[in-house]
């Protein structure tokens, strides 16, 4: 009923991550196309640094589930222009439970680069408001999604698995700290977005005083720097400060990138101190020219695996109190999930018990006349009584094979034998 394709750090590096990124606008036109031609009930994309996930409803496909993903994956590569194989990149997943239970993961912090890291859930409610607006979610998809959040607020509130802990943004001012004297270092900032307000965030409280700050829209990066105490400058002029600065960190949503090698070459002839590059973006906004240029530094996000390690040593304790807890919430949208499933067996019957004992009762009653005796009342109740039963035993017997078919008639001595 339900199904996910993942593209993730774990299996996917950066290059192809930042090809399968999706703004909003992007997720609509899929959204759209795959309704049309592959008949989807439900879709959400999450789409970060990280990761690109693709949930999906498919309820009128059941039994189909591996040709239906397949059709999306197909889609997606056409949608996307990639021209390679994308299989050994991805992460497949159908069943409402196995994708629950990624989904509960990744909520709860146990699928981030650096575990117990929770800025994936302001991601999931962004992309969750966007679907809900837009009238692209299926019942059992808003559900789970709605049940995962439950459950990461759950595991924040009963879990140290939180605790000190750290985003992308501060495991790259971890990474900077150990190669730089940050108080006397120049520091300039390129877009502000949410990771690089919190890397900016991260510095400020480390006593950072020399940071330049810099945003195509000048509103949001006046109110910014107003706040922290930073120097503003206008966007047209980061390629001319990155001269001055020691630390330049890059973290917007271009497309394309802001830096090439053609840009900073005559920057680095002219300086004499290295110079560190910090690439938060996806997609790149560092070109790949530019590691062949000396007396430069790059870290992007896949340099912070090291620090991802070594944090998640710290943590497993607390992993495995949060998989337990993850194991309750699952139970219980896996019981509803199931009754679901019985949702047109049950309006059924309950429309049949209308139709054989209501409406029939009050059509026979409706015969009898004024004076009628107990005894009349009784035949003609004997009489909608019979047609039930006869009912409902022709469909036991067809539902079992006549009695032939075992599991069958298991099923069915537990829901009319009367228990001992």
């Amino acid at each position: 009923m339900v199904g996910l394709i993942s593209i993730n750090y774990k299996i996917a590096p950066l290059n192809i991550r930042e090809r399968f990124f999706f703004d909003n606008s992007e997720k609509l036109v899929f959204h759209n196309y795959l309704k049309k031609v592959l008949g989807i009930e439900g879709l959400m994309i999450i789409s970060t640094c990280n990761r690109t996930e693709i949930y999906f409803e498919f309820e009128n496909h059941t039994g189909q589930e591996n040709k239906f993903l397949h059709s999306i994956v197909k889609e997606l590569v056409v949608f996307k222009k990639y021209k390679d194989s994308l299989s050994p990149h991805l992460n497949n997943l159908t069943g409402s439970y196995k994708v629950a239970n990624h989904l509960f993961r990744l909520v709860s912090g146990l699928e981030s680069m650096i575990i117990g890291e929770f800025q994936i859930v302001e991601q999931l409610k962004d992309a969750y408001y966007f679907s809900k607006k837009h009238k692209m979610l299926g019942p059992i998809l808003g559900r789970m999604i709605q049940k995962s959040l439950e459950t990461g607020k759950y595991i924040r509130t009963n879990t140290e698995i939180g605790r000190g802990a750290v985003s992308v943004s501060y495991a790259a001012v971890e990474q900077i700290t150990n190669k730089y004297d940050l108080k006397n270092s120049k520091f300039l900032c390129v877009g502000l977005g949410e990771t690089s307000k919190l890397s900016i965030r991260h510095l400020h409280q480390k006593g950072i005083s020399k940071i330049k700050i810099t945003n195509r829209t000048k509103s949001k990066l006046d109110s910014f720097c107003s706040e922290l105490g930073y120097e503003s400058i206008p966007f047209d002029n980061y390629k001319k400060e990155i001269f001055n600065s020691d630390v330049v960190i890059f973290s917007t949503s271009s497309k394309s990138p802001l830096l090439t090698k053609k840009d900073l070459k005559p920057i680095i002839r002219d300086r004499e101190n290295k110079l560190l590059l910090v690439d938060l973006s996806v997609p790149r906004n560092l070109s790949d020219d530019l590691s062949d240029i000396i007396n430069i530094e790059i870290i992007n996000i896949d340099n912070l695996k090291d620090t991802v390690n070594e944090n998640y040593k710290k943590r497993k304790a607390e992993v495995i109190k949060a998989e337990l807890y993850i194991e309750e919430f699952l139970i219980e949208f896996d019981d509803w999930t199931n009754s679901r499933s019985l949702r047109p067996s049950i309006l059924s019957l309950k429309k049949q018990v209308r139709e054989l004992i209501i409406n029939e009762t009050i059509s026979n009653l409706k015969t009898l006349s004024l004076d009628a005796t107990s005894s009349d009342i009784s035949s003609k109740l004997t009489k909608v009584y019979d047609k039930f039963s006869d009912n409902l035993v022709k469909k036991i017997k067809k539902a079992s094979d006549n009695g032939k078919d075992e599991k069958a008639l298991e099923v069915i001595n537990q829901i009319f034998l009367d228990e001992k």
